[in-house]
């Protein structure tokens, strides 16, 4: 039963110390942005590459890569309704969240 379990949690682990190691090379306003990421846009989105949790979201790495800064700044700033007709939640931003989400942005589109 024990080596089932181990084996079972393997995965977990390894995916787990890769994001972490991914948070570790990320600047601190990427890092915040990140943070930001995870708590208002993962129920949607994948937050690297992968497969999001709505089918219809693309990753944010995708997103990024398809998307201009200047749009994505743009949209963040109206309310985040960016390039489609899914409904997304309306943001309330704080001091410095959209830079931080834009530095998380360019980060994923950096990382290769």
């Amino acid at each position: 039963m024990f080596k089932r379990l181990v084996i079972l949690a393997s995965p977990l682990l390894v995916a787990a110390c890769a994001t972490d190691r991914e948070a570790d090379t990320l600047s601190e306003s990427a890092a915040e942005g990140r943070a930001f990421a995870q708590a208002n846009c993962a129920s949607c989105h994948a937050l690297d590459d992968g497969v999001s949790p709505n089918p219809n979201a693309p990753s944010l790495r995708r997103a990024a890569r398809r998307l201009p800064e200047w749009a994505v700044e743009a949209s963040f700033e109206r309310g985040v309704q960016i390039g489609h007709t899914m409904e997304m939640p309306v943001f309330v931003f704080e001091d410095d969240d959209i830079a931080n989400l834009l530095a998380y942005l360019d980060a994923l589109k950096q990382d290769d």
